[in-house]
């Protein structure tokens, strides 16, 4: 008797387990998760990382407004790859890693090719909630990927432009306060 309530216990454990691992892998893109893995540390390439904490840390500056300050709370994770001194050879893979990303759970917002750069602005949305907001720049002197990452609020997206260092020109991020996402 003693035997079956310990089998019966463990496979209960091992069943909630299972369900927490698979919760908490849920929404995440291996993918994107490899590309900023084998960049990390990198020579030539900025890899910056902000967590939950410094998200609730800076939402109390006194001089954000209050949109700003609801946005931030709801992010948790930015992630950024900048290629700007990267070696040739560590932008064609990245490159090469970006195109064979596997986006079908995202939703295009924009495109922007101009000569040889490519942005792409794509979220993944969850009961008309933001899970992630991704931008992929290709070609040109600067690759890059930005990843955030929360429960969003879409109408607050446009004020990623007003979060310090995220006002990035050329990134088209500007654009977000125009767009209006159901």
């Amino acid at each position: 008797m003693y035997n079956l309530k310990l089998k019966n216990m463990k496979t209960v454990l091992y069943s909630v387990c299972f369900v927490f691992i698979t919760i908490a892998s849920f929404g995440q893109n291996k993918d994107i998760d490899n590309i900023f893995s084998k960049f990390d540390g990198k020579n030539g390439v900025v890899s910056v990382n902000v967590n939950k904490d410094m998200m609730n840390l800076a939402s109390q500056f006194d001089s954000l407004n209050v949109q700003t300050k609801e946005l931030l709370s709801q992010i948790n994770k930015i992630r950024i790859l900048a290629f700007e001194k990267a070696t040739s050879q560590d932008k064609v893979a990245f490159e090469n890693l970006a195109k064979s990303l596997s986006l079908t759970e995202y939703k295009e917002l924009m495109a922007v090719k101009d000569k040889d750069m490519n942005v792409k602005m794509l979220l993944k949305e969850t009961n008309n909630r933001i899970d992630e907001f991704l931008l992929v720049v290709t070609g040109g002197d600067h690759p890059a990927l930005i990843s955030i990452t929360g429960n969003i609020d879409p109408k607050l997206l446009g004020q990623l432009r007003q979060i310090p260092g995220m006002n990035m020109k050329g990134m088209g991020l500007e654009q977000l306060a125009k767009m209006h996402i159901k």
